[in-house]
Order: structure tokens, then C-alpha cells, then sequence
């Protein structure tokens, strides 16, 4: 489709807010392309299910489906062709922080925000946010989660590296009189298993997956050296010099399937190993960037998992031990609307003070993922040696690390010449996933 998009033929310019406007950049390419094959694929799952889901949500749904599909072309068409974005009119409970928010944009822009004009942040978000209003404004179909089907048939995909993870974890768990050396070994090889666990991402089609028959623990060993910053042992450091009574993490958690069940061991080994008393997820309150993890994921795993004793009694060992950690309340499942609003974290603090005073009273904050690392440093090309703590502009509820898989041409922290060298190995090292960060802010 052929329209004047307005946009400039130059890469992002140092330290200006990712767009589409910039053409050689990533977000034109994902505004171009990758966007509109998203909604195409909702209208084609929907209509490919069409007798499924008439089935399960009653027949008056096969006439409505007929209007949510050309609500979902009308949306198509609007990406395509640039259309200045709308205010959201469904009743759900984030409406109002939408409409503040785009009334904001629409101020600095001096115009309604447009898909090729405004930040990549905005628009993508944007798009998911609708893609659920379409549903919303429906009478049956109001929690409908258009990547359900998508997100459990990763998971099931996985099984094999499900299976040998969990094995081992479980096996970790049994064992007794670690060493102080012995677990932390274990627990930073784990980090850097949930790290790459992160290239599991429905959202980001040329993300490198981990070989479906691989060892991961030996798969993850060859990996290290593309993580280019790996503060991982900042992690255990912190967590064993806190010495809070009641101490708190939180795990900010990015895609379903694969990666979830590493965050799940990760927690458990936390707790096992008296690294914590209390680990809260954070998951997404609606169907977010395809593969994001939504309260009904999170619980949906643990049901799979207690059935999949034909595949490893390890499986539904770890789903009792974790019903059991939620049950007891140490372990907290939340879904506040502040992580699908399109704010960058520094925002955090005015626009949601709760979640942000809930935060600091963390040992650590782990953040998960691409989309996490751009609201940290406020979708912002900063030069690559940027330092990871000015890049988070005054983001700092607690300690807190990410762990991310480069999906997205924004870096900082890395050492001089160190982004050129990795540039000259690979022309796509920031949109590839094959390469990873450990970043940490104390």
C-alpha cells in the first residue's frame, strides 16, 4: 500500500525517541510490516476458529465476529495508511490513563499522534491496546485473548527443554548442604537460562530460539560470550547482603510458554536457597505484544504442568511445590494496569505511585525482556556507552536488573568500541536476539 508516510531517510539520530519517522530504523520496519501482519493474522486465527469459538462463546458470536473482523481491517487500514490515532472509548478500567495520556502526546506533537510520527513505544503499544478494545466493545467476546492459542501451542513446542529444565531443577531442589560457592553457581547459571529463555518471543519472528533438542544448561554455556554486559554477578551480591527480615523480589515478567517456566524455577531456587521470603510476578492485565504473560498463562502453565507426569514426574512435582508457594503467599501473582500503558518507567512514580512504593520495598527487581528494557530507558537512542544509570533518567524503586535479549536498536553501558566490534561480527546484532544484556542499577 503506497502512501505518503512523512518519514525521513536517516537513521535514529543519537539520543532521540525511537520512530517510524526515521526510515532506516527498526520501528519503520515495524510500523511498515510488522504491525499490519499482526492484526492479519488475529483476522485469520479468528476466522480459521470461527466454528471453535462460536462453540465456546454461543452462537450469537458467529454475527459478531463479522464486526469485529472489519473493526480489525479498519484498524489494519488505519496503520497502513498513517491515520491520526483515536481516544479509546470501552469502559475498561486503563481508559482514562490512555486518553490522559494521548491528550499529552497530542499537545507536545502539536497534532493527533500518527503511526509514522509519534514514538514506535506509542504505536506499538497503541495497537495492542485497540487490538483488545475491539473485543471489549463486543457483547461476547469481551476477554477474548486473541493469542491464547498461539501462546499455549509455544508452550507445548518446548516440552523437550521443559522437560530437561525442569529434571534438573528439581534435582537442584532435593539437594542439601550446598556451598555458599555451589549455590550461586547454580543460581547465576539459571539467570542466564531465564536471559535466553527471553528469545521465545511470538511478537518478534526473527528472534533466534534455542535449538528445541538442546541441553539448555549446556546450550547457555556456549552463549556467554554474546551477552556484551553481563552484571549477573551483581544479583547474588545483592541479595545476600540485604538482610531484610521479609525480604521481597520482584519479577517483572515478560513472554508465556518457555520462558515463564524458567522465571517459575528461577523463583523457586530463590526461595529454596533463603535468598527471599516473598516473590512477586508481575504479569500483563490483557493480551499484550502476542506472547506477554496474562494471569490466565501464569496459571494455565502450573494446570499443564500437573498433567504432564507421562512426560517427567519432575513436572508435576514443580506444580504442587508452586500451587503450594502460592496457597502459603509466598508467592504473588499481580496484573496492574500501569505495564500495558505506554509510559516509560521514569513516569512510573507520578503517573502510579502505588506500584512504584510497592517496588521499593524490593531486595531486587528483575525485569524481563525487549519491552521492559525500552520503558526503562525511555525508548531513547542513547550513545551505546551511555551508562545504564543516567539512561534510566531517575528510575530507582530498588536494586534492579534486566535481563534481555536485543530486539530493539537501543543499547547503553556497553565499553567504548565494544558496539563497532559487535556491529562488525553482525549487521543485525540489536533487532537479532542473538545477543544479550545483564544490566544492573544499585
Amino acid at each position: 500500500m503506497s502512501f505518503n508516510d512523512d518519514s525521513i531517510d536517516i537513521v535514529t539520530p543519537a539520543n532521540a525517541v525511537l520512530s517510524a519517522k526515521f526510515r532506516r530504523s527498526f520501528a519503520y520496519q515495524t510500523v511498515r510490516d510488522r504491525l499490519p501482519v499482526t492484526i492479519t493474522k488475529v483476522i485469520d486465527n479468528l476466522v480459521r476458529d470461527k466454528d471453535q469459538i462460536v462453540q465456546d462463546l454461543g452462537e450469537f458470536t458467529k454475527e459478531e465476529m463479522k464486526e469485529v473482523i472489519g473493526s480489525f481491517s479498519k484498524l489494519k487500514n488505519e496503520v497502513q495508511t498513517n491515520k491520526p490515532f483515536e481516544v479509546l472509548t470501552s469502559d475498561g478500567p486503563d481508559v482514562s490513563s490512555w486518553n490522559t495520556y494521548y491528550e499529552r502526546e497530542r499537545e507536545r506533537e502539536g497534532e493527533k499522534p500518527r503511526w509514522f510520527h509519534t514514538s514506535w513505544l506509542y504505536a506499538e503499544c497503541y495497537m495492542y491496546r485497540r487490538i483488545h478494545e475491539v473485543f471489549e466493545l463486543s457483547t461476547s467476546m469481551k476477554t477474548f485473548d486473541p493469542f491464547n492459542k498461539q501462546k499455549k501451542d509455544a508452550f507445548l513446542n518446548s516440552l523437550d527443554l521443559i522437560v530437561f529444565l525442569g529434571n534438573h531443577v528439581m534435582q537442584l531442589l532435593r539437594m542439601k548442604n550446598l556451598s555458599q560457592l555451589e549455590m550461586k553457581e547454580e543460581l547465576l547459571r539459571l539467570v542466564k537460562v531465564t536471559l535466553w529463555g527471553n528469545q521465545h518471543d511470538l511478537s518478534h519472528p526473527t528472534g533466534y530460539k534455542l535449538p528445541e533438542e538442546a541441553n539448555p544448561l549446556e546450550h547457555i554455556d556456549r552463549l556467554n560470550e554474546y551477552i556484551l554486559i553481563d552484571d549477573s554477578h551483581h544479583i547474588w551480591s545483592t541479595l545476600t547482603a540485604s538482610g531484610k527480615a521479609n525480604a521481597v523480589i520482584d519479577i517483572v515478567n515478560d513472554n508465556a510458554g518457555y520462558e515463564i517456566f524458567t522465571d517459575l524455577c528461577l523463583a523457586d531456587v530463590l526461595c529454596t536457597f533463603s535468598l527471599t521470603d516473598k516473590v512477586r510476578f508481575h504479569v500483563k492485565a490483557l493480551p499484550w505484544f502476542i506472547s506477554d504473560t496474562t494471569k490466565h498463562d501464569f496459571f494455565w502453565v502450573l494446570q499443564k504442568l500437573a498433567d504432564l507426569s507421562c512426560k517427567s514426574s519432575s513436572l508435576p512435582a514443580l506444580a504442587t511445590r508452586w500451587e503450594e508457594h502460592l496457597q502459603s503467599g509466598r508467592w504473588v501473582v499481580e496484573a496492574e494496569d500501569f505495564w500495558t500503558l505506554p509510559h516509560a518507567y521514569n513516569e512510573m512514580k507520578a503517573t502510579d505511585n502505588n506500584l512504584y512504593t510497592k517496588l521499593s520495598e524490593a531486595t531486587l527487581v528483575i525485569f524481563k525482556g525487549d519491552l521492559n528494557y525500552r520503558k526503562l530507558v525511555g525508548e531513547t537512542n542513547w550513545l551505546p556507552t551511555e551508562s545504564f544509570t543516567n539512561a534510566l533518567q531517575g528510575f530507582h524503586p530498588a536494586p534492579l536488573v534486566t535481563l534481555r535479549t536485543l530486539k530493539a536498536d537501543l543499547i547503553c553501558g556497553l565499553q567504548p568500541g565494544q558496539a563497532e566490534m559487535t556491529a562488525a561480527k553482525s549487521h543485525n546484532w540489536l533487532t537479532s536476539g542473538d545477543y544479550a544484556v545483564i544490566q544492573f542499577d544499585g
